[in-house]
């Protein structure tokens, strides 16, 4: 009797850390679903990111408006590649953007060039907007459809 429990004890112990593993796996192959899948879209903003992050690794800046010259560069190095991944920037995003660059520059006292392409900057790389706002990137093929 003693040995049956001494070798079925570790044999229940691994069924049930099984079970456990095989409904922990279960619960998370559930939520992992209802995930999207990243879109074209979320890849080529990812991927142009490393390029434009490698475009410029090289480069030191010393003095304020080297940096600036080197964020500069790294953007257009960034849009660059998402025109030639089939991005455009769309009309609508830059009629949305125009008013808020407009008060964010009377409010901070910079000038509406300034305040335009810090906000365009910040919505090059982003995936997800609001429901108010269109997305700054959109197609060539749908461009053309319109």
């Amino acid at each position: 009797m003693k040995k049956y429990l001494t070798y079925s004890l570790p044999v229940i112990a691994l069924l049930l850390v099984l079970f456990y593993w095989v409904a922990d796996e279960r619960a998370l192959s559930s939520t992992s679903h209802t995930k999207a899948v990243p879109s074209q879209l979320a890849l080529s903003i990812s991927s142009c990111q490393a390029i434009a992050a490698k475009s410029v690794a090289h480069l030191n800046a010393f003095l304020e408006f080297q940096k600036l010259e080197i964020e500069g560069r790294k953007m257009r190095v960034f849009q660059v590649c998402m025109n030639d991944n089939g991005y455009i920037e769309n009309s609508l995003w830059i009629k949305f953007a125009e008013p808020i660059s407009q008060k964010f520059a009377n409010a901070s006292g910079v000038s509406f060039n300034e305040a335009y392409e810090n906000f365009r900057r910040k919505q090059m790389v982003t995936i997800n907007t609001a429901n108010h706002s269109p997305p700054y990137w959109m197609t060539a093929n749908a461009a053309k459809s319109k």
